[in-house]
């Protein structure tokens, strides 16, 4: 499925260490989601990315800030 992604969250997407390959590839694991907060995600399990620049630790509690996953999930449910 290719999803629909504004330009401005591929531009606010800058630093992605994974070449968009959510955008590119239709069996690329994405992290899954538990919730949406304010601008960013509640993530139940990551996905088997290594290092990315828009997540967060907080506490015990994992948060994506990408913009486009978080646009995906708003736009899509996923």
């Amino acid at each position: 499925m290719a999803y629909q992604i504004s330009d401005d969250a591929k531009k606010r997407t800058s630093k992605c260490s994974c070449n968009f390959e959510c955008l590119n590839n239709d069996k690329w694991n994405t992290c899954c989601i538990e919730k949406e907060i304010s601008g960013g995600l509640f993530i139940k399990y990551m996905c088997t990315r290594n290092f990315c620049h828009y997540f967060l630790s907080f506490g015990s509690r994992r948060i994506c800030m990408c913009p486009i996953r978080v646009e995906i999930y708003r736009r899509y449910g996923r």
